[in-house]
Parts: structure tokens; sequence; C-alpha cells
């Protein structure tokens, strides 16, 4: 890193906030009567009964059962409608919902929106009521983390810090939502994107500093989480990356579900993704000890060379000492601590 971003690095892992745009990250609408019931259908989690507002995070799994990639489905649902009076005087009853306004926000991985948009598309079936369109060119994604994420999220929509992971609010325009804990925790601000300059300067006067890419990137290995074309996608089964949580077991059948249910049920994945201590450079892509992979690498200020990889189940104990190409590395709990 060079000097302004160790400075940024140490102020966010000290308490601080970071703040970063994600402008390639798929953000795609799902609109129509059948919208949840279809993403029901084609992912790993239970996506019924979802309130208004509400969020969840799920996997789309191919006939393999490895990743497509991992969404966070929200339900977004209008505001009722004010009553009308009829030309008798009489006001009708207020509708409940605008069912045209009634929407569902995808947020996937950077640059899978037209995958996952040709993906779902491909189960559209004659009698579903369901279409999905391209948020992205309309909206971006900022986000906020660290560990006083909660507080800046707060100042910039009241009652963010008491939301559910995954459940979101609207303020003024922006979509804010409770994300993945990074460095702490994190929420994304969904935003036009003739109003995201005016957001990040609030996020800014309310304590957050502006993030590079490289900074997000060591506090992303840093806290265990997988990325898309690294840790995620069809190499890997979603058990195998940890996203145990985001597979149901009780839910009926989607693609890939026979699969990942015998491997749950025998308790036999073919390799699991874990952290890396090292004394010396890591390098992504680094395959060693029959088939175990070094997917992501970084230098850490805090804790040196570390890096998320892939090794067999049987190996996956922390402390498991390994070389890699001459270098001394171990196996490390995460995220990271210490």
């Amino acid at each position: 890193m060079d000097s302004d971003s160790l400075n940024t690095y140490h102020a966010i892992v000290a308490g601080g906030c970071g703040l970063i745009e994600l402008p390639d990250h798929a953000l795609i609408w799902a609109t129509g009567r059948d919208r949840l019931d279809l993403l029901h259908r084609m992912s790993t989690n239970d996506l019924t009964g979802m309130g208004a507002n509400e969020g969840r995070t799920t996997v789309l799994t191919n006939a393999l059962a490895r990743i497509v990639d991992r969404l966070i489905v929200v339900n977004l649902v209008a505001v009722a409608a004010a009553p009308s009076t009829a030309s008798d005087g009489v006001a009708s009853p207020p509708s409940t919902r605008d069912a045209a306004a009634q929407k569902v926000l995808m947020l996937g991985s950077a640059g899978m929106g037209q995958k996952i948009r040709r993906w779902l598309a491909g189960y559209i079936f004659f009698q579903d009521d369901v279409k999905f369109t391209d948020a992205s060119t309309e909206m971006t994604q900022l986000l906020v983390f660290g560990l006083r994420a909660e507080a800046v999220a707060e100042a910039l929509a009241p009652g963010a810090s008491a939301l559910s992971p995954y459940h979101v609010l609207r303020q003024g325009g922006a979509i804010v939502g409770r994300g993945d804990p990074l460095g702490g925790s994190s929420f994304f601000i969904v935003v036009e994107k003739a109003a995201k300059d005016a957001w990040w300067e609030k996020a800014l006067a309310a304590g957050a500093v502006a993030a590079t890419p490289e900074v997000y990137e060591v506090i992303r290995i840093e806290s265990g989480r997988p990325e898309i074309n690294r840790e995620m996608g069809e190499d890997y089964i979603p058990l195998e990356a940890n996203l145990w949580d985001e597979v149901n077991f009780s839910k009926g059948c989607y693609i890939g579900q026979e699969i990942i249910a015998r491997m749950e049920s025998r308790g036999k994945l073919a390799k699991r993704l874990t952290g890396w201590r090292s004394v010396g450079p890591l390098a992504p892509g680094t395959e060693f000890s029959s088939g175990t992979l070094i997917t992501s690498a970084a230098e850490s200020p805090r804790f040196g060379w570390i890096g998320l990889g892939y090794v067999k189940p049987a190996q996956v104990e922390t402390g498991t000492e390994f070389e890699i190409n001459g270098t001394r590395a171990t196996i490390a709990a995460l995220p990271f601590t210490g």
C-alpha cells in the first residue's frame, strides 16, 4: 500500500468507517406477480413469506450445484396509497399496496448483472408473471464498512443501525440496508446515479473515509468474505464456500438441490474455504499439496501475508502447516484476528 492507502486502512480498522462505490456490482429489478416465487424456485434459500423491506441472502446454483452467484434479495413493497375521493365526495378505502410499484431488488457480484438476468430468464415459464431489468443503468451502490459503519449509516438514515441483516429502509430516495460483516459491519446504499455525489458527501460528513479498492480488498480478505471468480464460481458449491446459512435444507426442489442435500446428509465435501497466514508472499491461483488452492491474497498491515483458499476437509485445522513455493504457511480461522 502507498502511504495514503495505509493511513486510510488504519483509520478504518482502528474504529472508523470506510466508504467505497461498487459501480460494477449487479443491481437488478424483479417485477411482476411471480418475482419472489421464481427466485425461490431458482435458489438455495427460502424466500417465501418475506415482509416489506425484508432482505435475505441466497445462491443461484447450476445443475451440478456449482455457484452461479450469491444474491441479496430485498422485497421492496410500495407505501400505501393515499385515499382517493369519488365524484360523489365519498372517499374510497386506500389501497394497501400499489401492485405496479412492488419490486424486488437483487444485489449481486461484480460484473455479474447480465449473466444473472440471462440465467433467470432462461427458467421463466409461459405462465410466469415476472420480468428482470438492469437497475444499474439508473442506480449505483455505495458501501460503508468497518466498526463505525452503524454510526455512519444511522446518520445517513435514522433507524438504519437497528436493521436486521439485509433488511432495508428508504431515506430520501435511497435504499439503505445492513450488509455483510466487513471489518465489523457494513451497509449498502443504493441511490440514483444523479444523487450519488450528494450521498457520498453526506457519508464523509458523517465520519466515513474514502477507501481505495486495495484497502477494501485487504479488509474483505481479513473478514473472510468470498468473492466471485475467487472463492465463488462454477468450481465451488455453496457449502464449500462457507455459505451454509444461505442454504435452506427443508425447502423443495431447486437447481442443484439433490447434490447439495446429499453432501450435507453425508457430511462429505471435496474441499473447504479457509484462511491462510504466511511468512512470505502468497499469490492467488497457487495450487499445491494435491488440490489445495490459494484464491485471494494480500499483505495486511496487521496480520502480514494472508489469504483465502481451499483445502481438503481433513486438512482444515487451524495451525496446520504447509509449504507453498518454499514459504511456510499455516491454516487460520476466519475472520482473521490477533
